[in-house]
């Protein structure tokens, strides 16, 4: 009996390793295929329609900054969202690096409705991915996928931005700047009084 138990047990858990092991390569299948629908790409747009985009740098350390690409403030309902960014044209064979993505990897779709949020069933305000750069300036190309509530109609939008510490700007197809968006990060003022107000 404790040998028939010993061999189910070893059954099951091979079953939900082989289970778990094509769960993983189902999304890297699907990161690969985005990763690839961005190089296949060759226009892009500098804004949306359907939800507010935005880039912002900062410094880490002395070559280390970190880049962030913020979505949010959606205009339509938006579901299953997927977001990823290419940085500098690295082609997917020469990236060592996993590039920054979300709703890929994530176990939890990320939906987002305009005015709404319950983060408990997946519908947030915005999303954010971020990455490394050992250089002052990235060239973003960013994929933005969501379908409607029935799930009958996809949208995918693909956005290029050349991302600094000051700023970002979109650069259109024949590299003309097309949009400046610049970066205000204010320092704290110091306070007068050290006291904590009510």
């Amino acid at each position: 009996m404790k040998r028939y138990l010993l061999t189910l047990l070893l059954v099951c858990l091979t079953m939900s390793g082989c289970v778990i092991n094509a769960e993983k390569s189902a999304s890297q299948t699907a990161y690969e295929g985005y990763y690839k629908a961005i190089e296949d790409v060759n226009r892009f747009q500098g804004s949306s329609m359907y939800y507010k985009i935005s880039t912002e740098m900062t410094k880490v350390s002395k070559d280390s900054y970190r880049y962030y690409v913020f979505i949010d403030q959606p205009q339509c309902a938006m579901y299953d969202v997927v977001v990823m960014a290419v940085a500098n044209d690295l082609p997917l064979e020469e990236a060592k690096t996993m590039m920054p993505s979300i709703g890929i990897f994530d176990s939890q779709e990320f939906n987002m409705i305009p005015y709404q949020s319950y983060i408990e069933n997946g519908f947030v305000k915005g999303l954010v991915i971020s990455g490394e750069s050992n250089k002052p300036e990235v060239s973003l190309k960013i994929l933005v996928e969501w379908h409607d509530k029935t799930g009958e109609k996809d949208y995918r939008e693909f956005l290029s931005y050349v991302v600094t510490t000051e700023g970002s700007q979109h650069v259109d197809d024949d590299n003309k700047v097309i949009k400046k968006h610049f970066q205000t990060v204010e320092s704290p003022k110091p306070s007068l009084n050290s006291e904590a107000k009510e």
